[in-house]
C-alpha cells in the first residue's frame, strides 16, 4: 500500500554532519556522482525506485532499497544521497535534485549537513503524520503505529525526518531550497528566468496548469484529510477552474502570466481553506514541512 512505502522510506537515513573540506568541492562531488543518474534506466538498474508522486515545485523521490544508512554523527557522504529526485519535463523524466535524509528526535536540532550555513533543512513529523493519517483509520493507524514503536521509538525515539535538497538546475532561491519555482515555468515551456523576482504564487500557480497539476496539488493533502468523495470533487473541480483560467493567458508576457497565475493560486487557496474544516486543515498540517536553522530546534 502507498502509506506503507511512504512511511518505509521515510525513516531512511541516520543522522549525520559534513563531508569534505568546502562547499564547493562537497557541490562538485555530489553533481558528478549525480551524472550517471541523468538517465532514468541507469537509475531502475541500480535499484532505484519511486515513491509517492511528482512533487509540485519539487519533483519525485526515488529511492534506493538499502541504499545509504548513515549512522549518528558520522559525515553526510554528497557522492551518496538519499534520494534522487526526478520530474516530468516536456514529456521525459528529468533528474533536478538530490536529497540527504537526516533522522532526528523531537526538539533535537538538525545536524551541521554541508559546510556553512546556506544549506535549508525541512522536517517531516513521521509520528504527527501517523497520528493524523489514521485518526479515523484504526487499522491504518495500528499498523503504522506498531511499525514506528518497533523500527523507531523503541530504538532511539528519532521520529522526525530532516531532509535537505540540492538542485542540479538553476534555482532562483539556491542551491539547497526546498523548493524550485522555475519547474512550474519548464513543465509549461516558458522561459525559467520569469521565476526570478515573482511571487512563490505564481509558480504554484503555473504549477496547477501543468500535466495533471491539480491531481499533483491535492492527492497527497487529501487523502491524509480523509475527505469525503463530494468534498473532493468540489475541491478539483475548483482547482481545474484555476488551472483552465491560468492556461487561457497562455502564452502571454511575463508580467500578465505571473500576475495571472498568482491571482489563480491565490483564489483557488481561498477556496480550499474555505471548503476544508478545522480537523482537516490540521491534519494536512501535520504532514507540512518545518524549516529548521542549524543548530535549534524547531519553533511552533
Amino acid at each position: 500500500m502507498k502509506w506503507i512505502s511512504i512511511l518505509t522510506v521515510a525513516m531512511s537515513g541516520l543522522a549525520a554532519t559534513a563531508y569534505g573540506q568546502s562547499l564547493e568541492s562537497q557541490l562538485a562531488t555530489a553533481r558528478q556522482a549525480a551524472e550517471p543518474y541523468m538517465n532514468i534506466d541507469t537509475a531502475r538498474r541500480d535499484g532505484w525506485r519511486p515513491f509517492g508522486g511528482d512533487e509540485p515545485l519539487m519533483g519525485q523521490h526515488w529511492h534506493q532499497r538499502g541504499g545509504v544508512d548513515y549512522a549518528s554523527g558520522a559525515p553526510i557522504d554528497p557522492r551518496r544521497p538519499s534520494n534522487l529526485l526526478y520530474t516530468d519535463l516536456g514529456g521525459q523524466m528529468q533528474l533536478v535534485a538530490l536529497s540527504y535524509n537526516v533522522r532526528i528526535a523531537p526538539g533535537e536540532p538538525v545536524p551541521e549537513g554541508f559546510v556553512g550555513s546556506s544549506d535549508e533543512w525541512h522536517v517531516h513529523d513521521v509520528a504527527a503524520f501517523i497520528a493524523a493519517a489514521g485518526a479515523d483509520r484504526p487499522l491504518l493507524r495500528g499498523l503504522a503505529q506498531g511499525w514506528l514503536d518497533r523500527e523507531i521509538a523503541q530504538r532511539d525515539g528519532k521520529t522526525r525526518l530532516a531532509m535537505v535538497h540540492l538542485w542540479l538546475i538553476p534555482n532562483p532561491d539556491g542551491v539547497f531550497a526546498s523548493h524550485n519555482r522555475t519547474l512550474a515555468y519548464l513543465d509549461l515551456g516558458l522561459p525559467a528566468a520569469w521565476a526570478n523576482g515573482a511571487p512563490m504564487a505564481s509558480a504554484r500557480g503555473l504549477a496547477l496548469a501543468g500535466p495533471n497539476g491539480c491531481d499533483e496539488a491535492l492527492e497527497g493533502r487529501l487523502w491524509v484529510a480523509n475527505v469525503d468523495r463530494s468534498t473532493a470533487r468540489r475541491l478539483m473541480q475548483g482547482c481545474e477552474q484555476m488551472a483552465d483560467f491560468v492556461q487561457e493567458g497562455l502564452p502571454g508576457d511575463m508580467a500578465t502570466t505571473n500576475a495571472r497565475a498568482a491571482s489563480a493560486w491565490m483564489s483557488f487557496d481561498r477556496f480550499l481553506q474555505d471548503t476544508l474544516t478545522a480537523d482537516q486543515k490540521r491534519r494536512i498540517a501535520a504532514i507540512a514541512e518545518h524549516g529548521m536553522d542549524h543548530g535549534a530546534a524547531e519553533h511552533h
